[in-house]
């Protein structure tokens, strides 16, 4: 990847009331970071058996520099996470997409206008097959971006931060849709259940959850 790129906050939080992640939200804006979702746990879908089910906050900052000077100032805080919770940071695609991929990027894919917020599905994992995982991003790709889903952060080379927390993953993705019924659209899908699903089967291990956003 080249250009410059956002970078990425991760807040997952098993247990956490809206007054906990508040907190975490207005200390984020008073750095100039955007709090893209903000769900306590019964405001957050899981999509994938087994997955374990937190409480989501997502937060951008325009540049990486920016989450730094934040974090630098936020580690004590952090500090105060219970046993469970992680925070991750990583780096979004370039703000100009990812030329020469088909990962659908905000570059390369027309968002359709929506009158509900912004929906984002959070997925996290290992794959342990990669010629099975090559083919299932090959059928997925397509439909992610025919439904104008796109990837704002797409990390499979291990550069996540973990911040606070226990994080030992291959994969930290971020695909944002119109709104959520575009997201739930794709994955209940007949193609998606009955050809992606079995292209992955016993290829990997995944969690995934889906929130409203408000922002982004």
């Amino acid at each position: 990847m080249t250009g410059l790129a956002p970078a990425f906050l991760i807040l997952k939080w098993p247990g956490a009331t809206a007054a906990d992640l508040d907190c975490w939200a207005e200390a984020i804006a008073a750095a100039r970071g955007t709090v893209l979702a903000n769900c306590p746990p019964d405001a957050v879908e899981v999509l994938e058996r087994g997955t374990t089910h937190t409480a989501v906050l997502i937060a951008r900052f325009a540049w990486a520099p920016d989450l730094e000077s934040w974090w630098q100032g936020a580690a004590a805080f952090a500090a105060g996470l219970p046993v469970g919770a992680q925070l991750l940071a990583a780096d979004g695609l370039p703000f100009e997409g990812w030329p020469g991929s088909p990962v659908p990027t905000i570059a390369s894919v027309t968002v359709p206008a929506s009158d509900h917020p912004r929906g984002y599905m959070l997925v996290e994992g290992t794959g342990t097959d990669q010629a099975r995982m090559n083919a299932y991003r090959d059928i997925i790709l397509p439909m992610i971006a025919e439904r104008g889903g796109f990837y704002p952060l797409f990390e499979l080379g291990g550069a996540v931060r973990v911040l606070a927390g226990q994080w030992a993953e291959g994969i930290l993705a971020i695909s944002r849709w119109p709104d959520c019924a575009a997201a739930r659209d794709f994955w209940f899908s007949e193609r998606y259940q009955t050809v992606a699903i079995p292209t992955r089967a016993s290829a990997g291990r995944f969690d995934v959850q889906l929130m409203a956003g408000i922002a982004g």
